[in-house]
């Protein structure tokens, strides 16, 4: 009985809760919405990020399987609509984390801000793309773009994991610590989290706060 709107956000906030029982029920609210408007390509959108979020909390058992099913979404939603800025920008996510065709990704991305100058997604998931590249400052430059458009974010926590990670590609410890640390206080369970504080804090010889983060993700 929900309208389109709420449930397509109650499906976003359940993804990001990162609790499986909720993420399970965000799936179930992405496919309800398709099978009500299949044309909606949002919907097909948010249903591949849900499969490239499942890789990175480690809740899968087959990477190409994941990998398969987070293609077909994207490429549904861009069938529907080729110049949508955030299917274009998830379709960067599915070919940077899933596939790893950087080229492919960076191509999606910088569309989807030829589109949209303003997709805050798309800056920041492109900052990540950079700093998997090992280009930290750039990397930091696109996600704190992406910070200032966005800065009351209800899913905050998420836009700090990925500057944290930024500013672990360009060497700035310290500072991907503090950022990881803010992200943990409002969301402890998103995985690349611990994984920064760990690098991070081995970067610095600071081995016992290392374990412990690993700990904490295992």
């Amino acid at each position: 009985t929900l309208d389109a709107g709420t449930l397509l956000l109650g499906g976003i906030g359940l993804m990001h809760r990162s609790d499986r029982r909720d993420f399970d029920k965000s799936r179930r609210a992405f496919e309800h919405l398709i099978e009500r408007y299949p044309r909606y390509a949002a919907a097909h959108a948010y249903l591949a990020e849900w499969h490239v979020f499942k890789v990175a909390q480690g809740w899968f058992e087959n990477l190409d399987q994941e990998a398969t099913s987070a293609l077909d979404r994207i490429n549904r939603a861009l069938d529907i609509d080729a110049e949508d800025s955030l299917a274009l920008t998830v379709n960067g996510m599915v070919h940077t984390n899933l596939l790893r065709k950087h080229d492919i990704a960076k191509r999606s991305y910088d569309l989807a801000l030829q589109r949209n100058p303003n997709a805050c997604l798309a800056w920041l998931h492109r900052g990540t793309l950079y700093a998997f590249q090992g280009r930290g400052r750039e990397a930091m430059e696109q996600t704190e773009r992406a910070v200032s458009l966005s800065p009351l974010d209800p899913w905050r926590y998420y836009y700090d994991t990925l500057s944290a990670t930024a500013a672990l590609s360009a060497r700035e410890y310290e500072r991907a610590i503090s950022l990881a640390r803010r992200s943990l206080r409002a969301n402890r369970a998103h995985a690349s989290t611990y994984r920064v504080i760990a690098i991070a804090a081995s970067e610095l010889g600071r081995m016992d706060e290392a374990r412990d983060s690993v700990a904490e993700l295992r």
